[in-house]
């Protein structure tokens, strides 16, 4: 019975939120015209790489790393914006404003990709999965941002869960399951 107990309490909640191509996400917040558009984020130099697009532009088969005159051609409506570190922090900090009223314990592991540590927030917060909804739908009612959110025992694996999910969602990996949900990924993921 203690062992039981014991294991238990070691059994870490974490929660990686991680907000899809936050750059344009966030100057769609401050240009929405830019919305349902191909746009790629790329600094205004002759022989620039795209440094973040959108999914509308991915579809088109723009990515980050691709030179921006290559993208043009690939994508002839792309909007090529200039990044806007100013604004990437700003909206940064907002999204932490909301994810820090859950947990003191994260850790941004760059703007857009948060871990939190919610382990013994259950009888505040209820289940791990309940907590990640509520910040999911805070995120998208007070910034309008989607997320997506890995909810795992380690940071690591909860990072590859939420990246996993190229849009808005969650993927919640059981406590011990951790090697199966990872052996049939392609190294790369990792």
């Amino acid at each position: 019975m203690l062992s039981g107990i014991i294991d238990r309490i070691m059994d870490r909640d974490i929660i990686h939120i991680h907000i899809p191509a936050f750059p344009v996400q966030a100057m769609r917040l401050a240009r929405p015209g830019l919305r349902n558009r191909p746009v790629a984020i790329a600094p205004p130099a002759e022989r620039a790489l795209v440094l973040c697009a959108s999914p509308e532009a991915r579809k088109e088969g723009v990515f980050k790393g691709s030179a921006v005159c290559k993208a043009k051609r690939v994508c002839p409506g792309l909007m090529v914006v200039q990044p806007d570190p100013a604004l990437t922090e700003k909206v940064f900090k907002e999204i932490v404003s909301v994810v820090s009223r859950y947990t003191p314990v994260w850790e941004a592991s760059r703007p857009g990709h948060i871990y939190l540590d919610v382990t013994g927030t259950r009888r505040l917060w209820g289940r791990v999965k309940d907590t990640a909804y509520r910040i999911q739908k805070e995120i998208k009612s007070l910034i309008e941002l989607c997320s997506a959110a890995g909810i795992v025992a380690n940071k690591m694996v909860s990072g590859i869960a939420s990246k996993l999910l190229k849009a808005e969602g969650m993927l919640y990996v059981n406590h011990g399951d951790e090697a199966s949900f990872m052996a049939p990924l392609k190294v790369g993921v990792i």
